[in-house]
């Protein structure tokens, strides 16, 4: 008796770990699992606090407030459209002045839009003529 209740037991526990594997569990399984979207943060390599982040389209309400970044700190992952409009503007508002880069040149193989994935945005550098994007592919989160 108390091993059918223990093999009972098992089957209900395997078969929920199977349930979530099928659904997803509601995280990204495996480095493809993107939703078809593009997925960025941003990541302060300078030694400037950035006061505040935004990125995105507001105008089609795609745009997000991803607050203050101090030196050395990577903001959340945010979805956008995979479609250049929504995420090619990064907006940082430094100590005196506000900077907003339009990353359509930081494209990887001279790609014309970044493909469904995962994507860091590295800034670096503080003084003139400005902050530097490093554009870090990206398995995504863990």
């Amino acid at each position: 008796m108390m091993r059918r209740h223990a093999l009972h037991q098992g089957m209900r526990v395997l078969l929920a770990g199977m349930a979530g594997l099928a659904t997803g569990g509601g995280r990204a399984q495996g480095p493809h699992a993107h939703g078809g979207k593009v997925w960025l943060r941003v990541r302060n390599d300078s030694d400037t606090p950035f006061e505040h982040v935004w990125q995105g389209w507001p105008q089609r309400g795609t745009d997000v407030d991803l607050g203050p970044l101090q030196p050395g700190q990577t903001s959340r992952w945010h979805g956008f459209p995979a479609e250049l409009p929504h995420y090619r503007k990064t907006r940082i508002q430094l100590p005196d002045r506000q900077v907003t880069d339009v990353i359509d040149s930081a494209f990887p193989a001279g790609r014309k839009a970044l493909a469904p994935g995962y994507y860091t945005l590295a800034y670096s550098g503080s003084g003139s003529p400005g902050l530097q994007l490093r554009l870090i592919e990206d398995p995504g989160p863990r």
